[in-house]
């Protein structure tokens, strides 16, 4: 009698449902990227200068989000009723392509040098700009609000900042060490939160004021800026108010070291779930997470503002 051999399940099918509908966004959003670059590139000439690069670099960023997508895949969450997602739901999926389109703007700003690309580039930024505000609106409309989607939107803020500002400075809008400041703030603070990662396996998403400030100060500038276009303003005004920004973020720079080392010294959090990232009951403060780590270990030391990670929305 023959011996029947085992089913072994396809490597797909031993992926959970969550792990798939990350590839098979990612997958289809790299599509997408793809028919963008080409939409803008063939018309214009440069496909053949750019493409292999372009493709290399988009892919390559593509499979660093979806491995940091599986690392914080725990933290697919519902907040606050704790549900566990088994698919990207569709503030989620908005913040992520506009995650995915950066290489794409960074590309087509390169091209800009020396092809006429320059009001469509402005569109395609527009675009850009448009989902941070659509992912927040759907993520209320439809309690899609997520524990990992503070982190991404957060992040994903500050990434579409960085390729503003070099838009900005591409066309001499903004000066270079204002762009300088800005990078040291962003690469600071990812090396921040990494530190905390390695160290307390943890991290808690929620915003700070200076965190908001340097965004919000920036978006103003950067609106203060086109006005070069339209009126005939002094130039000491616009160094002025570059000069006041400037402040902001280097302040802000300090400020997210001063969380760093608070979240270093804090004491453990016990959290429910698997997840990397502590659950808040607002995007602000630990709340009764800190409180009941604190009673924990019987101490009630923890500074005021408790400790703090890569920052929610707009933090």
């Amino acid at each position: 009698m023959p011996i029947e051999q085992p089913v072994t399940a396809k490597p797909w099918k031993r992926l959970d449902t969550l792990t798939r509908s990350f590839i098979a966004v990612l997958a289809s959003y790299q599509l997408a990227q793809f028919a963008v670059f080409s939409a803008y590139a063939l018309p214009l000439g440069f496909f053949g200068a750019f493409a292999l690069p372009f493709a290399l670099s988009s892919m390559g960023f593509h499979l660093l989000t979806f491995a940091l997508l599986v690392v914080f895949r725990n933290d697919f969450v519902i907040e606050p009723a704790g549900r566990r997602l088994e698919r990207v739901n569709l503030a989620n999926g908005i913040t992520l392509f506009r995650v995915s389109t950066l290489p794409t703007v960074l590309f087509v700003i390169l091209a800009s040098r020396d092809y006429p690309v320059r009001f469509s580039l402005v569109a395609l930024v527009a675009i850009v700009f448009a989902t941070d505000f659509l992912d927040g609106f759907v993520s209320r409309r439809y309690n899609e609000t997520t524990r990992v989607g503070r982190m991404m939107d957060s992040a994903s803020d500050y990434a579409l900042l960085f390729v503003i500002s070099l838009v900005f400075y591409y066309f001499r809008i903004i000066p270079g060490w204002f762009l300088y400041l800005l990078v040291g703030r962003l690469v600071g603070q990812t090396l921040m939160v990494l530190a905390v990662l390695l160290v307390k396996k943890r991290v808690t998403p929620r915003t700070s004021f200076l965190g908001k400030a340097t965004v919000a100060s920036t978006m103003a500038l950067y609106a203060f800026e086109l006005l070069r276009f339209v009126a005939d303003l002094p130039p000491a005004a616009y160094s002025a108010l570059e000069l006041v920004v400037g402040a902001v973020v280097a302040v802000s720079i300090l400020d997210k070291l001063r969380i760093m080392l608070q979240d270093l010294r804090a004491a453990p959090v016990t959290a429910a779930g698997p997840g990397r990232l502590i659950p808040t009951n607002d995007g602000d403060t630990h709340g009764d997470d800190q409180e009941r780590a604190r009673d924990s270990d019987g101490t009630n030391q923890e500074p005021e503002g408790g400790s703090q990670g890569p920052g929610g929305r707009r933090g």
